[in-house]
């Protein structure tokens, strides 16, 4: 008798200590089952997610709650007695025992924190897988809103027992490589936070080398996008959906899928994923990359990351400035595998920004609303060193409005239906808007002044310096500064983006053969004859 008692109270006592407790003696009263557990997280992603709790053991406290002992629930023996589900070998388990020896298995793992961890997981996987029928023993709902900057979820009236906590959906780990969370229930009280993270998507614009949240480009230009995420760990499902879903804003069109790589493993166009573009409200489109049978493709990769690359370009319909044109993307998931449901992840978003500047053509000693403005100066608009630029003229103009020419992409350059032009004409207004630039410097040039003005002796350089912010909606600053010799010091400042050019008239020089020159000259011919007549005059008094 003193044999089993000292064996009931060493394994209380291990028990208690993998759990988190300082058991030290077993006492003979138990504790009624009435506790609270409360999961949390500083996720926002897991806000309103559901929490299921699993309870793998059965407990039994003292009533001065400092021992505790377990048993392991009938629904969890098949776990524990496939060696491969829960990691327990030996051929020796069987009804009769399988409870001491789970507990000696995972009483074992203490002392190993990645073991435990790996554990974790598969008894995970395992509730979750729909064949095996588990229910959890309580569900709750991650709250909506942070209280103190965490999100919480609490489970009320639970019996003693060790749980198995995991948010459906959750199947990438944390950074403790976990994504499933062990937690004892001994006592009234107890708090735990939520282990894992749900699949999410990271997406990066090519600049340069660089992948960044916000480029600037010329209307045109083609840019490369990333979308990068982590293939999660599909064992608890029988299927999985994994797709990436991208909306591209108006102003940019997709050109195609350059690659779709886990790892550094290029993925196979039709055999591995799908693409497809479908067309959405406001000119914008919905790029899917759907991954093909990926549990059975890409399960053994779990936790690798998985990229995929695409070309899009700066169209017509790009906005200048402002807000610019957003690109967004998410990843669509399996979230339950009882109920084959699907999440989305949080959208991951980057800006492409495009920029302009307004030439004020004015003649007068002063640069005022009042001034005098010309129509008639015909410019081209150079990269520094450059060629002239193709513009599309995208309004003419009058008296009371700017003039618009936008850059021309490629298709336009070559199309027989739309007039491209080099040649930049000011309306009556005096103004053009120069639009669909990216940052950089550039040469303005008069290639022919107002009839009755002089032509700029130098060009003007000018240089654009957008700036902006790809993680949310501010709108993008521009910086115009010019000179007025084409040099690199851009001494003068574009007020509002306003670069005023003023033409000086022309004076119209004197000429020959005139009646002004016949007039001077019978002038002087009287002058000289009366003092011819004078001094004759003097000589003969």
């Amino acid at each position: 008798m003193k044999s089993l008692m000292k064996k009931v109270f060493a394994a209380a006592a291990a028990i208690a200590t993998v759990f988190g407790l300082a058991a030290t003696t077993v006492a003979t009263a138990n504790a009624a089952d009435n506790a609270t557990l409360t999961v949390s997280t500083t996720d926002a992603k897991f806000a309103g997610k559901t929490v299921n709790a699993y309870k793998m053991f059965s407990a039994t406290v003292s009533g001065d709650g400092k021992a505790v002992s377990y048993t392991l629930t009938d629904e969890w023996k098949p776990f524990f007695k496939d060696s491969t589900a829960s990691g327990l070998t030996g051929n020796d388990v069987t009804d009769a025992n399988v409870s001491d020896k789970a507990y000696d298995y995972v009483s074992g793992l203490k002392n190993n924190a990645s073991a435990l961890a790996a554990f974790a997981t598969k008894a995970s996987n395992w509730a979750q897988t729909k064949a095996n029928n588990i229910t959890a023993g309580a569900t709750a709902k991650v709250s909506a809103a942070a209280t103190d900057g965490k999100y919480l979820a609490t489970f009320t009236g639970l019996d003693y027992g060790y749980y198995v906590v995991a948010v459906p959906g959750a199947t990438v780990a944390d950074t403790k490589s976990q994504y499933a969370t062990l937690v004892s229930v001994d006592k009234a009280h107890v708090d735990f936070n939520i282990k894992g993270a749900l699949p999410t998507v990271d997406k990066k614009v090519q600049v340069g080398s660089t992948g960044k949240n916000a480029a600037d480009a010329k209307i045109g230009d083609t840019l490369t996008f990333t979308l990068t995420s982590t293939i999660p760990d599909m064992s608890a499902y029988s299927t999985y959906t994994f797709n990436f879903n991208d909306t591209l804003s108006k102003g940019l069109t997709f050109k195609q899928v350059d690659s779709v790589k886990v790892g550094d493993t290029t993925l196979t166009k039709g055999t591995d994923y799908t693409v497809t573009t479908t067309p959405k409200t406001s000119g914008k489109t919905l790029l899917t990359v759907a991954m093909n049978d990926f549990k059975k493709q890409q399960q053994a990769n779990a936790g690798k990351t998985i990229t995929v690359t695409y070309t899009a370009t700066l169209n017509k319909d790009a906005v200048v400035g402002g807000a610019g044109n957003v690109n967004s993307a998410t990843i669509q998931y399996s979230n339950n595998p009882s109920t084959d449901g699907t999440g989305e992840s949080e959208p991951s978003k980057v800006r492409v920004f495009t920029y302009g500047f307004t030439v004020d053509k004015y003649t007068g000693d002063e640069y005022t609303d009042g001034a005098a403005r010309l129509p008639g100066a015909k410019f081209t608009l150079a990269p520094k060193n450059g060629d002239p630029m193709s513009f599309v003229k995208v309004k003419d103009g009058n008296a009371t409005e700017n003039a618009v020419y936008r850059v021309a992409t490629d298709d336009e350059k070559t199309s027989t239906t739309i007039t491209t032009t080099t040649t930049i004409i000011t309306p009556a207004s005096g103004k053009v808007d120069f639009q669909g630039l990216k940052n950089g410097e550039y040469t303005l040039t008069e290639t022919e002044a107002p009839a009755g003005y002089n032509k700029l002796a130098s060009a003007i350089g000018v240089k654009v310096e957008g700036q902006n912010d790809g993680t949310d909606t501010t709108n993008a600053t521009v910086h115009i500064t010019y000179n007025n010799d084409n040099g690199s010091n851009y001494d003068k400042t574009a007020s509002k983006g306003v670069i005023p050019v003023r033409n000086k008239s022309g004076v119209v020089l004197p000429g020959t053969g005139g009646m002004g020159t016949i007039a001077f000259t019978v002038i002087g011919v009287l002058v000289i004859a009366l003092g011819v007549a004078w001094t004759l005059k003097r000589k003969n008094a």
